[in-house]
């Protein structure tokens, strides 16, 4: 399979940067009222400077191309606990939510049309299934939640947007994430969901760590080492392990280890295994030579990692893991020293005094050649619903959007959000931190279509986060045999046009 790469997207990094699943969604609900800062009405920080009109890239789409004024109806899988919407109707004063008012205006100026923003709510996809049957073409186009609109695809619900499908997307432009929709393909031409800048999700559902300096240099650390750590590839599970180990206090003296306590790391939710295993290099599947999946999750690097991270969770003193306890304010109260988080739990704590940097997970060892930074499964992608008359025009929009978030939107959450505002360490290997994760967002064609693959990737969390168990081999060899066939046709529907 012809593999796109990111590699544009870091040449032109310095022009401007560019999933929680269903069962997280609501436990960050919970937490959320517990750490939350009220937001000001207006930001302080002004934005930066709009480069130059001829350091702009090219947009695919022809300048006279025009809508006639008609609506484009925008369906969005909402769940205010996690995700992040385009659909601002005015300015605030906010830069982020003034930049998508802007672009979206932008847009529809140029493309002579409107949005129209229809809330689908937090609820299954059953009005866009129930919209293709009956031929209603009210959505056009459809920004849905990962784990809920990427099991549909076999059901002939989505066009086709390959290349070879025609329409105005430029797939080698660095506004789209091309290894993340390489892993959504099930072949070199068929393509159902992209990811790319017109959806903020992507950046703000990818994985990070939290690390607590205050506690780091507590105990002795020193924040640069980590970094150079980082920088050199080292950034272990090994490394990991050793320096959660050396924090573990029994701050209430009751003799119980409780959210009352301090640690090296703690977890609230067995989601943050799927970052661990995708982010540590283990993958589901790998492709033929025609680019089609096939599972190789049974493999030494997948029981490795299961094995290592049972040790850390279970066995290391300083690792605390208890369902929705409050991570992010025992943070606040100097009671973790490492988190593993996503980028947008960062607006929780913006305002909390506690010293903190970002770093990437880890990976599991040496072998693994580079850091990853998995899109969680509830991040909103993108998609067009077959019965939509136009498709070419609709990819406009997409590639429009797409367009103008990279040059005057993500910017504003990149550069000024997450590397001015939220960051506590102005240094240039702070800064550097940041530039590896995000340039290491991915995902898997097998976490993408968990949902409809028998939930394979996600049962290493009842596997480590619940029976505590490394048995990895023994276990999945009982499903083996229903992971195949529920695959065969998975890439029987997608490639049947």
């Amino acid at each position: 399979m012809k593999k796109r790469t990111l590699a544009l997207l870091l040449t032109l990094l310095m022009i401007a940067p560019s999933v929680i699943s269903c069962s997280e969604s609501s436990e960050n609900a919970a937490e959320e009222t517990q750490v939350s800062a009220e937001t000001p009405a207006a930001e302080e920080t002004p934005a930066e400077e709009e480069p130059e009109a001829d350091a702009r890239l090219e947009c695919a789409v022809p300048a006279d191309l025009d809508f006639g004024g008609e609506a484009v109806g925008i369906l969005t899988f909402r769940d205010d606990a996690v995700n992040t919407y385009i659909s601002v109707t005015e300015t605030t004063g906010e830069l982020f939510n003034d930049a998508m008012f802007t672009a979206n205006q932008t847009v529809m100026e140029e493309l002579n049309c409107s949005f129209d923003f229809i809330d689908n709510g937090n609820i299954e996809p059953g009005n866009l299934q129930n919209a293709v049957a009956a031929g209603d073409e009210i959505y056009d186009i459809v920004y849905g939640t990962q784990w809920k609109v990427a099991p549909l695809v076999s059901q002939h619900i989505f066009a086709n947007l390959n290349p070879s499908a025609g329409g105005y997307i430029d797939y080698e432009k660095p506004w789209w994430y091309s290894n993340y929709i390489d892993e959504t393909e099930v072949d070199n031409t068929h393509t159902y969901f992209l990811a790319g800048d017109a959806s903020p999700d992507i950046i703000r559902r990818s994985s990070m760590m939290i690390l607590n300096t205050d506690l780091l240099t507590d105990i002795g650390g020193d924040v640069n080492e980590v970094y150079s750590t980082v920088l050199d590839g080292n950034w272990t599970y090994d490394e990991m392990s050793s320096l959660v180990s050396k924090l573990y206090i029994d701050t209430n003296g009751d003799g119980q280890r409780t959210e009352a306590d301090t640690f090296g790391f703690a977890s609230w939710t067995r989601s943050d295994v799927d970052h661990f295993m995708i982010d540590a290099g283990v993958r589901g599947c790998s492709r033929d030579a025609d680019g089609v999946p096939y599972i190789t999750f049974n493999n030494e690097t997948t029981v490795k990692f299961v094995e290592k991270l049972v040790d850390f969770l279970w066995n290391n003193e300083g690792a605390y893991y208890v369902e929705q306890i409050p991570t992010l304010q025992m943070l606040a109260n100097n009671q973790a020293m490492l988190l593993c988080e996503k980028f947008s739990r960062l607006d929780l704590i913006r305002d909390i005094d506690t010293n903190f940097t970002i770093i990437p997970v880890a990976k599991l060892d040496n072998t693994i050649e580079s850091y990853s930074s998995l899109v969680h499964d509830d991040a909103l992608i993108l998609s067009i619903p077959i019965v939509s008359t136009n498709v070419a025009n609709l990819t406009a929009v997409l590639e429009k959007l797409s367009y103008y978030y990279y040059y005057d939107v993500m910017p504003q959450y990149y550069e000024v959000i997450l590397k001015t505002k939220y960051r506590r360490d102005s240094s240039d290997a702070a800064s550097q931190m940041l530039d590896l994760i995000h340039s290491s967002m991915t995902t898997d064609f097998a976490y993408i279509y968990n949902y409809g693959m028998s939930n394979m990737m996600l049962s290493l969390r009842d596997l480590i986060g619940v029976s505590k168990s490394t048995d990895f081999a023994s276990t999945f060899a009982k499903s083996e045999k229903a992971y195949n066939k529920v695959l065969s046709r998975l890439i029987e529907g997608m490639m049947s046009e």
